[in-house]
């Protein structure tokens, strides 16, 4: 074996033990913060993966809170199409809504009362 990788071994080990004595010494107040930032990185890493967003919208599910998902927050419509001025979400892909002015439909009526 080489002795480079001798003195990595050596190395690692001495660092877990300064890791250790580092973790004894740290205050309680400061490990509480410590957990509780492993504890939010755990819910997070069990939230649903990108992949499993596809085709969501055929396994809704009516009891679950959808909004408190960051991943399915797209934001407010805040920008208009120059072509159709119709109302957009802000990364939503240009002419999505018209086809870049291809497709126009008449204007609405305004409705009236009897």
């Amino acid at each position: 074996m080489p002795r480079g990788r001798r003195a990595n071994i050596g190395r690692r080990t001495r660092h877990a033990s300064q890791q250790q004595v580092y973790s004894q010494n740290i205050s309680e107040e400061r490990q509480n913060i410590i957990r509780e930032n492993a504890r939010l990185r755990q819910r997070g890493s069990t939230r649903r993966s990108l992949a499993s967003y596809n085709r969501l919208a055929f396994q809704y599910d009516p009891t679950a809170n959808y909004s408190d998902d960051e991943n399915l927050d797209i934001g407010p419509m805040t920008t208009i199409c120059r072509y159709c001025n119709a109302f957009k979400f802000k990364r939503e892909t240009a002419g999505l809504c018209c086809a870049c002015g291809k497709v126009k439909l008449d204007p609405l009526l305004t409705p009236h009362s009897h």
